[in-house]
């Protein structure tokens, strides 16, 4: 695994634990409060280790993620950065290599057997973001009752929704106004 994919698979996990925790809409329904389950397929994304999972101790930091990435649809980096690092500074995110067993090594930014840790993963992944040219490749979904973020992987920079079903019922609707 390259450096690049760690990093971006963190990157996605930050997405998801500030989706889970900061959308009040999730693809047309009102969202449902994460449960370990949901945490648990966040922190999938970045490794294949089991992992004891307390919601409630990554639900501020989930609260806070999506706050820091939902400024940057609307353009407001130096916003984004100054919650960013608040995080940074919390969870006192500091690198250092870790292995699993027979995975070879890899950095994280925190003790990953605590949230804290994982949180000061995703908030140096967000971080990285931040300073990068894809900054702007973070989006809000355009699907009505939907604020989940999600990063635009589309070479042409166009993607308008988080997922399909999203693109699916903004579609309908569109189709039923125009007929009805």
């Amino acid at each position: 695994m390259e450096a690049t994919d760690h990093l971006k698979a963190s990157l996605l996990a930050a997405i998801a634990l500030g989706n889970a925790f900061g959308s009040a809409w999730r693809q047309g329904r009102p969202a449902a409060a994460p449960d370990a389950a949901a945490v648990h397929d966040v922190l999938r994304l970045t490794t294949d280790q089991p992992v004891e999972v307390d919601v409630t101790a990554f639900a501020s930091g989930g609260r806070v993620l999506y706050d820091a990435l939902g400024h940057l649809p609307e353009g407001d980096v130096d916003g984004a950065v100054q919650v960013v690092n608040e995080l940074l500074k919390a969870t006192k995110a500091a690198p250092q290599l870790t292995r699993h067993e027979d995975a070879p090594w890899h950095l994280h930014f925190g003790d990953p057997d605590e949230a804290a840790g994982w949180i000061a993963e995703f908030a140096t992944a967000t971080a990285m973001l931040l300073g990068s040219e894809d900054v702007h490749r973070l989006r809000r979904c355009e699907a009505v009752k939907c604020e989940d973020l999600f990063l635009d992987s589309t070479r042409s920079r166009t993607q308008r929704f988080c997922s399909t079903a999203c693109q699916n019922r903004t579609k309908v609707a569109a189709h039923r106004a125009r007929s009805a």
